[in-house]
């Protein structure tokens, strides 16, 4: 009942948003779906920031992390929220220049070469695509248990229910939703933060039931070992800072002034969120230390009073659904914007948001049918997110501080994207120790610049 009553105040409050967005319209109906009409408030941009960032794997694979690992859990953390500071240094200029997505960012860069849109449009839609079916089966998975449902009725009941978040007026109803899910997340983690220390004992009673490895100071944020330490840097940090779910929002935001506050606000909130998990994990192997790490959350839920896992489910939906939502509509915006406006020019805006909203069905549809087919993607999608990174992060950061210095060329960043692939491609084939989205990203940048020194005389160059 809880989470249907989260459902139905959630879905009201997207028409309530989708019905005043029309009579505050600017007219551009594709303006308001892609990036909210730049309408969005300070507060509701921190929330759907959150919202989008948490997704059910903070609920099972960072509280399984902490539980495994203990207090090194915090390094991943942090590492998880820098893309927030990072972002900090181009978020001014992303919305100066009224950006709606990433493919736009490359495209000022280059006179808006059709090549180098559709091409970053495919790597940028990996990562959010890649969310969408992997947080399918987790939902699938998470009330399998609970329920007893079989898994392919889950993840097409999730499909439907999330497509109607998106359906009224994209992300300006997916912000608001999102704001909602974000201020229940924040009270559940007070909830369960209480539950947990009540039963788990006090936090010297925690420290205690611990492994010293795990738990001690300093050592215990290093317990994994500096090797996994620098993977988890390169599993995180890249894909952050070429993901569009957060540049999206950036253009959102009403007042340009406040984007270095939503972001600053938005890491502080993210990284409490993930310390709870480290607690939540930490407490619940004081209560059980005999369990397998990713089934922690699976066994809290069996010990927690009926009324609370009602209230746990609805968080479940919450942070599971934000996230489906933002994939969703983020793939939709590429391939309307980025792809097929960009080769129908003469488009109308209603019938490009017809298109958005058509597609939002099948990109949904085509999700479901590979969360079915193929419930354990985890590893392909760990490395689709690595190829997007490869292929975009030298093209956006490297093409943003040499704008006005006349160095980088079309044909340099067509064969920056192209090299971070072949890059990633080559380090996997041959089996390299060292993560693939690094020699992705090392042959992105020579690419970079070798290519646009042996073009520039040929080449349109950068003007700005």
């Amino acid at each position: 009942m809880a989470t249907l009553a989260i459902l139905a105040a959630s879905f009201i409050l997207s028409l309530i948003v989708s019905r005043r967005g029309k009579k505050t319209s600017t007219g551009d109906a594709t303006d308001d779906w892609n990036i909210g009409g730049r309408s969005l408030p300070l507060f509701v941009v921190i929330g759907t920031q959150f919202a989008s960032a948490m997704g059910g794997g903070v609920l099972v694979g960072q509280v399984g992390n902490a539980y495994n690992n203990g207090l090194a859990m915090l390094i991943y953390s942090f590492f998880a929220v820098l893309p927030f500071l990072i972002f900090m240094l181009i978020g001014n200029w992303i919305r100066a220049n009224e950006f709606e997505t990433i493919p736009d960012m490359l495209g000022s860069f280059c006179d808006n070469d059709l090549f180098v849109r559709i091409l970053s449009s495919v790597l940028t839609i990996l990562v959010p695509f890649g969310w969408l079916i992997n947080q399918l089966t987790a939902f699938a998975k998470i009330y399998r248990e609970i329920t007893g449902i079989p898994l392919e009725i889950l993840i097409v009941s999730m499909a439907v229910i999330s497509i109607l978040f998106v359906m009224p007026a994209g992300m300006k109803t997916v912000a608001w939703t999102d704001f909602f899910f974000a201020c229940f997340m924040i009270l559940m983690m007070v909830v369960t933060f209480v539950f947990v220390a009540k039963n788990g004992g006090s936090l010297a009673e925690v420290k205690a039931a611990l492994p010293e490895e795990i738990i001690g100071f300093p050592k215990g944020f290093v317990s994994v070992g500096w090797t996994t330490i620098f993977l988890w840097i390169f599993s995180t940090v890249p894909g952050g800072m070429t993901n569009q779910m957060y540049f999206q929002r950036i253009c959102a935001i009403k007042e340009k002034k406040q984007i270095n506050k939503s972001l600053a606000i938005t890491c502080i909130v993210t990284l409490i969120a993930l310390g709870w998990s480290c607690f939540l994990g930490m407490g619940i192997r004081a209560m059980n230390p005999n369990i397998e790490g990713e089934n922690a959350t699976g066994w809290l839920l069996t010990q927690l009073p009926v009324w609370l896992i009602a209230l746990f489910a609805g968080l479940i939906v919450a942070t599971i659904m934000s996230t489906i939502s933002s994939a969703a509509q983020s793939v939709v915006v590429n391939i309307t914007h980025d792809i097929y406006q960009q080769l129908h020019p003469e488009v109308s805006s209603q019938k490009a948001l017809k298109l958005s909203r058509l597609l939002s069905v099948l990109v949904m549809a085509v999700a479901c049918v590979l969360a079915i087919l193929f419930p354990h993607v985890l590893s392909v999608l760990v490395t689709t997110y690595a190829y997007s990174a490869a292929g975009l992060a030298a093209p956006m950061y490297l093409g943003y501080a040499l704008r006005k210095k006349n160095k980088v060329t079309t044909m340099g960043l067509r064969a920056s994207m192209i090299c971070g692939i072949l890059g990633c491609i080559l380090s996997t084939l041959l089996k390299s120790t060292i993560p693939y989205v690094i020699w992705g990203i090392l042959a992105s940048v020579v690419a970079l610049f070798l290519v646009s020194a042996l073009t520039k005389g040929s080449a349109k160059a950068l003007d700005e």
